[in-house]
């Protein structure tokens, strides 16, 4: 029987090099069976957290410092694909490192720093099986009422803002001010509003550093109402929304 390990390497034969004696040179590339702990996963996009995970919280490998919420409507990204999706359901992921795709936890020098306690969808994930990261997670993702739940006023609070700040609200009303309509640029404004409101009561009212915020509530939607387009200007209380330019191709 062949030797296991040979089994797994593929010899190709190319003409465009040569060994001495003007042999063509043979390129060998190894296939990967297991996790070599290469990065790749970890630079592309950031973990999405299940309930299983629960226990990294309570255990403090994670905390309001190194996680974020995505709320429904959101984009974001899965490991090792180059789309974006829309969110369909709420999730919890960590942050990756700062104007970075990179997770907070990994470093090109050291690998991941929570190797050994890393999310379920880290462990879970197969690069060379290709594997879908996503499969099932609408049953499984972690979200806040499962942090939050036992909170009766915040986890009132949360639900309140998800209500009156919603991506889907949020949508509608920019197709409707598309078409014209002063109305629904005025409610756009009263979003961003309830939304700034928000956040400033929660780090008063629950004495939370403003870096909790976007696990509590996720991020500004000032900051992300980009994603449609729009970019916002604040003076005072007021807010403008203008256009963003399109770059140049």
């Amino acid at each position: 029987m062949p030797d296991k390990q040979q089994k797994n390497k593929f010899e190709i034969i190319t003409p465009h090099a040569t060994e001495e004696g003007d042999k063509p040179k043979k390129m060998k590339f190894v296939k990967k069976t297991a996790c070599d702990r290469c990065g790749n996963c970890c630079s592309g996009s950031t973990p999405s957290l299940h309930k299983e995970d629960l226990d990294l919280f309570r255990s403090g490998v994670l905390s309001f410092d190194n996680t974020f919420t995505i709320r429904v409507g959101e984009l974001f990204s899965v490991p090792g694909d180059q789309e974006t999706y829309r969110a369909f359901i709420e999730l919890i992921k960590i942050k990756p490192k700062e104007g970075r795709e990179v997770c907070t936890f990994y470093s090109e020098d050291e690998g991941c720093a929570i190797y050994k306690n890393r999310p379920s969808q880290c462990a879970a994930y197969a690069c060379w099986k290709m594997n879908d990261a996503m499969t099932g997670l609408e049953g499984k993702a972690l979200k806040r009422e499962d942090l939050f739940g036992d909170i009766e006023l915040l986890s009132d609070l949360i639900a309140r803002h998800e209500e009156r700040c919603s991506y889907e609200k949020l949508a509608d009303e920019l197709d409707r001010a598309s078409g014209g309509e002063e109305e629904a640029a005025e409610k756009i404004t009263d979003m961003l509003g309830y939304d700034r409101f928000v956040r400033d009561y929660v780090t008063e009212k629950f004495n939370i550093p403003v870096t909790a915020l976007d696990l509590v509530l996720g991020k500004s939607m000032a900051d992300r109402i980009k994603e449609f387009g729009l970019k916002v200007e604040k003076e005072g209380d007021e807010y403008t929304l203008t256009p963003l330019k399109k770059e140049n191709n």
